[in-house]
């Protein structure tokens, strides 16, 4: 998914040096996403289940990628994937306005809790 960055012209200036190519990159990508690694797990594992137990949706499990979007967040971080436009029942459902609220939920609520835990902690 990374690799499309090197069609820009600029990408070595918009990418700070950011190589898709390179093990270095990925190396330096994972000493970054580890800092928050803990909370971004927890994060995701929150709205997988929203999704799944509340939304009712089919769970494919929470996975970890270096994904360049995530690269050099300074808080927890997540890449959320609502579904597959080429699956005819997912599209529909993503294209309808009831299916958009019950997956904005979802989030919402995940995201609630997250929060709800982390503060408890202080």
């Amino acid at each position: 998914e990374n690799s499309v960055i090197l069609l820009e012209e600029d990408h070595q200036e918009n990418y700070d040096g950011f190589d898709p190519k390179s093990p270095e990159s990925y190396i330096l990508f994972n000493l970054y996403q580890s800092a928050y690694l803990n909370n971004s797990l927890n994060l995701a594992d929150k709205i997988e289940s929203q999704f799944k137990n509340r939304v009712q949706r089919n769970s494919r499990g929470v996975k970890q990628a270096g994904f360049l979007v995530l690269w050099k967040t300074s808080m927890p971080s997540v890449l959320v994937e609502l579904g597959f436009l080429t699956h005819s029942k997912e599209e529909r459902y993503l294209n309808d306005n009831l299916g958009q609220t019950y997956l904005a939920s979802a989030i919402f609520r995940a995201i609630r809790d997250y929060k709800s835990e982390i503060e408890s902690m202080n």
